[in-house]
């Protein structure tokens, strides 16, 4: 019985631990061309809660979901950014399984550059370290600005333990969408293992 309490709490601790760590991230997150369409929903999707029983949910059914994510949409306060949309997806155990990111917006490689190098800054991933942003946002720079911009660019790279994998899209309007999904690796590009400090150990 004692066991069972402990597991269900220890659950309930990772639930509550991913729900501040992304409120935090979002608050962080320095994005003045939009506003949150929406206040933060203590509740993911896809999960729809009363707010009379949220404190029951967080108690019965919070620990033990398989898989869920909060979404976020960015109304632009500037006409040079159309869109923004923000996915934080959790899987079994509570464990982070993917940031997604699009922007959709003018081609300004180094703005664009910025803001997604600032959100993984932000988002506390395995291994991330201060002197990882500079080569992430000149990797970026490059992506957005590859010409010419009515072609599709895709592009995937690896820093310590995150892998980053980035695309990039004409619109109709003639503005450029932009999609960054990040997620924690213990492999190299080439599927190598990571060695303690995210170093590729080459296979024999």
């Amino acid at each position: 019985m004692f066991g069972r309490r402990r597991q269900h709490d220890e659950l309930r601790a990772r639930f509550l631990a991913n729900r501040d760590r992304v409120r935090s991230w979002r608050e962080a997150w320095e994005i003045p061309e939009v506003v949150w369409a929406d206040e933060f929903n203590e509740v993911p999707s896809p999960w729809i809660v009363l707010e009379k029983d949220r404190a029951s949910w967080l108690t019965l059914h919070a620990p033990f979901m398989d898989a869920y994510d909060w979404m976020f949409f960015g109304r632009p306060l500037t006409p040079d950014v159309r869109e923004v949309r923000v996915r934080w997806q959790f899987g079994a155990g509570h464990r982070f399984a993917e940031l997604d990111l699009t922007i959709v917006s003018v081609c300004d490689p180094a703005y664009l550059a910025e803001k997604l190098t600032l959100a993984i800054h932000h988002a506390g991933l395995k291994g991330w370290r201060d002197e990882d942003a500079q080569p992430v946002y000149q990797w970026l720079v490059e992506g957005v600005s590859t010409t010419p911009l009515d072609n599709g660019v895709r592009g995937n790279k690896r820093s310590g333990f995150v892998l980053l994998r980035f695309s990039r899209f004409p619109t109709s309007d003639g503005d450029v969408a932009v999609r960054l999904t990040v997620v924690e690796t213990d492999r190299a590009l080439d599927g190598s293992p990571l060695d303690a400090d995210g170093v590729s150990i080459p296979e024999r």
